[in-house]
């Protein structure tokens, strides 16, 4: 609180003294001529202030008693429009307020002198710093007196002068901030009192005065916080008497800044509540209509009243509100949040204008990042039986506005299909994927059929959270515009993607941080537990199992249609990376929850990504291993256009021969094949998944095992002595390969070897799965031999490597046949 100073002090009480004096003699001096009350009232003072200062001991108690009479000179000042008495009262009014030198009554006092001087239009900005130090100082003015200082305020907030205005607009802010300060000050302070209990019919009333189950500061908070909805929804203020003029936009920033500034006041007092769900939970949904309404390039139905535009300042600070409700109320809001939420997908639909859609997606993504929400959507919506599946429509949307992109591109209309060779909004420096002109860098996007979309969001060097590139675009952040922002293009695909990234990390961070350590507990205390305890651990973990589980079925079928078009449509190493990265995520998810339809589903398109497009469909079988939902057409069903289309998002790296297939005739694949830097990419992260997650892959194994002895052969590597791969000379298997990927053989060859050498660590189970992966493929490739065609030695040589590591559990199960007989 801003003071003076120690009045106890007598040095600061004498100089406060002199002060006033010398204050009083400018003021008797400026009257004398024009004004002779405002002179004898001065001179009167002067001589109360010296009686004050001698007789006194404790000259603040003595100040205080008497403040009413000695502002009466400054008072009279005020009220002569003289510009130089008004500014000469007006600085000894604040002195007295700082050093905190008035009663309840001096404070009345002042508020009727600012009142007066704010009809007046005078001393404007002097006067807001006066009401601002006055409620700001202490907790002198309070009730109908702080009533009357807010309406002032907002009075002045909407004057002509634009200064006056913008100084207003803070002013009121920071008093509505100090009202719900006070309260949380007076919840500290433990109280006798004993107040009523709350009273429902009471609260729905609305009135002005405060319900009796608060205390004071409380109550001028409660009442405060009613009006604002009330002037927000264009009703009469109850306690804001006199009030001439709101608009909608100030209050809802209003409402805004109290909302997530100060959540510990609406759980701990049942009437805040009460106000959120009465009150401002209508409101927003009310407000919310004409967005709901509105559908772009779509003409309205007939109707006597034609349909309203969403506005978009309107619609930003509803969203801000939507956001905080969510984010700190959604334990006393469960049902609320799950129609915000529900409107926040709707939001996201093709026919919303984009800088709408952009909104929603910047709230979904603040809400992505908060493990704890995205635990309790699934827990409250998508485990309940009759509930909406509200995560799974969050997921499904940000996958279904991702594909709208390409196929209805901001750019131009969905009707225009772009001729052979074009390329919608691809930058002239940009040809087939490659930067042109020197010292040029290809900028990162996505790009399919066509449609090239930049991606401007970025991970800093360092950093886990995507930051713009334009730091300065945030529609939520625009609380200065009055027309809809122009959103940047890729700003949309940007956000969206961003959310699926913070979607998966969350996922994981729910499922791999919770549940693996609980399992780690589990084991360690099971030797100590009770029977009853146990069973008791077990029901819970069984629960939280069915949680994590309903995490990722919720979100795994929007989630691949989405990450495997992003994959597939990525021209930049660092984006491909992201998506790789969070591809990798469910898998490993999937497999320690022993869910193998979305982990074989997730393997299959990371196994399509890293052979050529028109050979994946060919060598892997992936019936109903995808989600057909919502997801977009396959690129490998247009096989020239995606063919030419890899090319461009992608460098070729290595030409090589197809490997013969059993399932298909003799001469199916005519030709060269070609592998993309994306391809080489991708390998590495199938041999990632199968290195870092071998023991949960299962069935999958033959999965990942096809493909990459699909790769192995096409890059041209045999095997050699220790079932080892090395690169064969080039003129016998015809491959042509560049020369950063020759250098990246060996490199490659050594992963696979440690692959199949890390197989030791491997639990029976998993090596099982393995080994049996390994024989199916053998098998199949002396089926090639029998029909004369060249076999692939790969799984012959992976199975040595794999047995000369594991050699020790065949002594070790000898030796113990050995003991048993």
């Amino acid at each position: 609180m801003a003071t003076g100073g120690n009045m106890k002090d007598p040095a600061v009480a004498k100089k406060l003294f002199e002060n006033l004096q010398s204050d009083l003699r400018l003021l008797s001096t400026e009257g004398k001529r024009k004004h002779p009350n405002v002179k004898e009232a001065s001179e009167q003072v002067q001589l109360k202030l010296r009686t004050i200062s001698a007789k006194t001991e404790d000259a603040l108690s003595g100040l205080v008693s008497a403040s009413a009479d000695i502002l009466q000179p400054f008072m009279l000042g005020c009220e002569t429009k003289n510009v130089k008495l008004i500014q000469i009262s007006l600085t000894a009014v604040q002195r007295l307020i700082s050093h905190e030198a008035i009663s309840i009554k001096a404070a009345d006092n002042i508020l009727t002198l600012l009142w007066g001087l704010m009809e007046g239009g005078q001393e404007e900005l002097k006067l807001l710093q006066t009401a601002i130090l006055l409620i700001t100082t202490n907790f002198v003015v309070q009730h109908e007196s702080l009533a009357k200082a807010m309406v002032l305020c907002l009075r002045l907030h909407f004057t002509k002068d634009s200064t006056t205005n913008n100084t207003a607009a803070a002013a009121i802010k920071h008093l509505v901030s100090i009202v719900f300060e006070r309260v949380i000050a007076e919840d500290k302070i433990h109280s006798q009192e004993k107040l009523e209990s709350m009273s429902e019919e009471e609260l729905k009333k609305g009135t002005n005065k405060a319900p009796h189950s608060l205390r004071p500061c409380a109550g001028d908070a409660y009442l405060l916080f009613q009006d604002l909805c009330q002037l927000v929804n264009a009703d009469q203020p109850f306690w804001l008497v006199g009030m001439t003029e709101m608009t909608r936009t100030f209050g809802l920033e209003l409402l805004e800044s109290v909302l997530s500034a100060f959540p510990m006041i609406f759980s701990k007092h049942k009437e805040f509540s009460f106000l959120l769900k009465e009150r401002v939970c209508p409101l927003v949904i009310k407000l919310f209509s004409p967005s709901l309404k509105y559908r772009q390039g779509i003409p309205s139905p007939p109707s006597p009243i034609p349909a309203e535009k969403p506005f978009f300042p309107i619609v930003m600070r509803l969203l801000r509100i939507v956001s905080s409700l969510i984010q700190f109320y959604y334990n006393l809001l469960t049902t609320e949040c799950e129609i915000f939420l529900s409107l926040l997908v709707k939001f996201l639909e093709p026919e919303k204008p984009t800088w709408q859609r952009c909104l929603a997606l910047e709230v979904l993504h603040k809400l992505f990042v908060q493990a704890e929400l995205v635990k309790s959507f699934c827990l409250s919506y998508d485990m309940k039986p009759h509930s909406t599946k509200i995560f799974r429509d969050m997921i499904n949307g940000i996958g279904a506005f991702i594909q709208s992109q390409f196929m209805n591109p901001p750019g131009g209309p969905a009707a225009q299909a772009p001729k052979p060779g074009d390329i919608q909004g691809s930058p002239p420096s940009l040809v087939a994927g490659m930067p042109v002109g020197g010292g040029v860098s290809p900028q990162p996007a996505f790009m399919y059929r066509g449609v090239w979309i930049p991606l401007i969001l970025v991970i800093p060097q360092g950093q886990t959270r995507p930051t713009l590139k334009h730091k300065q675009f945030c529609c939520l952040e625009m609380l200065d515009k009055v027309d809809p922002p122009t959103v940047p293009d890729g700003y949309g695909l940007s956000v969206g993607f961003y959310c699926l990234v913070e979607a998966v990390r969350t996922i994981q961070f729910l499922v791999e941080g919770e549940y693996g350590n609980k399992l780690e507990k589990a084991k360690e205390k099971k030797v100590t537990q009770s029977e009853e305890q146990e069973e008791s651990g077990q029901a819970k973990s069984e629960e939280e199992k069915n949680l994590y589980e309903e995490l990722v079925n919720s979100s795994w079928c929007g989630m691949l249609a989405a990450l495997a078009l992003l994959l597939d449509a990525s021209t930049d190493e660092s984006a491909t990376a992201s998506v790789l990265k969070c591809m990798e995520a469910y898998i490993s998810l999937c497999g320690k929850l022993e869910m193998s339809t979305p982990r074989d589903a997730f393997i299959t398109a990371l196994c399509k990504a890293s052979l050529p497009p028109h050979y994946a469909l060919t060598v892997l079988n992936t019936h109903g291993n995808m989600p057909q939902k919502g997801h977009i057409r396959s690129p490998s069903q247009d096989l020239q256009s995606t063919h030419l289309e890899a090319n461009e998002r992608s460098q070729v790296v290595a030409v090589g021969t197809p490997l013969p297939t059993a399932a298909l005739p003799v001469g199916a694949h005519q030709g060269p094949v070609m592998l993309t830097a994306k391809n080489i990419q991708c390998m590495r992260s199938l041999l990632a998944v199968a290195h870092c997650h071998g023991g949960v892959l299962g069935t999958a194994w033959h999965l990942v095992l096809t493909t990459l002895q699909h790769l192995v052969w096409i890059l041209g590597l045999k095997p050699s002595s220790g079932g080892s791969l090395k690169a064969s000379q080039p003129d016998s298997t015809g491959a042509v390969i560049t020369t950063a990927v020759m250098a990246d053989l060996p490199v490659l060859s050594s992963m696979l070897s440690r692959l199949f050498e890390s197989s030791q660590y491997l639990d029976d189970v998993a090596l099982h799965h393995l080994i049996d992966a390994l024989c199916k493929l053998s098998a199949e490739s002396m089926d090639l031999a029998y029909s004369n065609r060249e076999p692939s030695l790969f799984a012959v040589a992976k199975l040595l490597e794999t047995g000369l590591v594991n050699l020790s559990r065949v002594k070790f199960y000898g030796d113990q046949s050995q003991h048993i007989y």
